[in-house]
């Protein structure tokens, strides 16, 4: 597996990306492992707890936030997955450790929010960037992904939507993939609401106004999009009903014309049925005129149903 750890410092304002170990002590840096790579050590000889450092390396995680004992704190987070042949509701964890000095992130799949920022960062080593904005950044490159599909989400419900308006032919499976992936997302999206109002809501020496309100604002941004995916879900149930629903109009209807058509055709094949056993001979039969005088009698019942069966308004 190909490890994409790295480590960014900064020198006299500018960033560098480091190649060796000596500069995993530099104050203010920025460093990125590979679950994978299972480096408890070098975490904690970057200022992590050792059990902070553990909690990082965990297996399986859900979106959650705590305050550690050296003033910083430690967020779990789930990032859309935009990786090759994979679905985006399977979210990528994307784990932070940061004190204001130093920042630690660990995934165990490649996250493109992170890239972004790494790329942006190394593109502009003159800007000057302190690493609480290099985690509020990163934070928002995941958010802007998730409103991405979301997004997308919404419109592929609309589209659903316009389709049946238009007496277009809608899959229930259709519908029902997309309720499934609304679920699977929004599964990670309502504790990583709780997570943000948390983080929100932490009082550090190292966060300032600036961050704090930026932070605020993915609060509110990420109950929009909680709001956005149950309303997906409800519009995915609505529809899903409208579907079934118009199915079995269908079915109903067409039961209906056959049973108009056995409750037309049972009268006049009792009396074809009745001709076909007389044992006396069947009526008229000597005549020339005896198969047209049937047809028209037949054919006056045949009448005289329709305009029964249009009185009593069966149809």
């Amino acid at each position: 597996m190909k490890n994409n750890s790295f480590l960014i410092c900064a020198s006299e304002e500018k960033y560098f990306l480091s190649e060796g170990e000596a500069d995993k002590c530099c104050s203010n840096s920025w460093s990125h492992f590979d679950r994978e790579t299972r480096n408890l050590d070098a975490i904690v000889e970057l200022g992590a707890e050792p059990n902070d450092a553990a909690s990082l390396l965990e297996e399986t995680t859900r979106p959650h936030v705590h305050r550690t004992n050296n003033n910083g704190i430690i967020l779990f987070l789930r990032a859309i997955n935009l990786n090759p042949n994979s679905e985006p509701e399977d979210m990528v964890s994307l784990r932070f450790w940061c004190n204001g000095e130093r920042l630690i992130t660990v995934m165990n799949r490649k996250v493109q929010a992170v890239a972004m920022v790494k790329e942006k960062i190394l593109s502009n080593s003159n800007r000057t960037l302190k690493i609480p904005d290099i985690f509020v950044e990163i934070i928002h490159q995941t958010m802007l992904r998730i409103e991405t599909h979301v997004t997308k989400l919404s419109e592929k419900i609309e589209f659903l939507e316009e389709q049946i308006d238009k007496n277009q032919p809608v899959q229930q499976s259709d519908v029902m993939d997309l309720k499934r992936s609304t679920s699977r997302l929004w599964r990670f999206m309502y504790p990583q609401l709780d997570s943000l109002k948390k983080l929100s809501a932490t009082d550090l020496a190292w966060m300032s106004d600036n961050l704090k309100y930026s932070l605020k604002e993915f609060v509110d941004l990420m109950s929009y999009y909680n709001e956005e995916l149950i309303l997906i879900k409800e519009r995915c149930e609505i529809l899903s009903n409208e579907i079934t629903s118009n199915i079995n109009d269908k079915v109903n209807r067409n039961l209906y014309i056959i049973s108009i058509i056995s409750v037309i055709f049972l009268p006049l094949g009792f009396i074809t049925g009745l001709l076909g056993i007389n044992v006396g001979g069947i009526p008229a039969a000597s005549s020339e005129d005896g198969f047209l005088y049937v047809m028209i009698i037949m054919g006056v019942i045949f009448i005289g149903q329709l305009l029964l069966l249009k009185i009593f308004k069966w149809f």
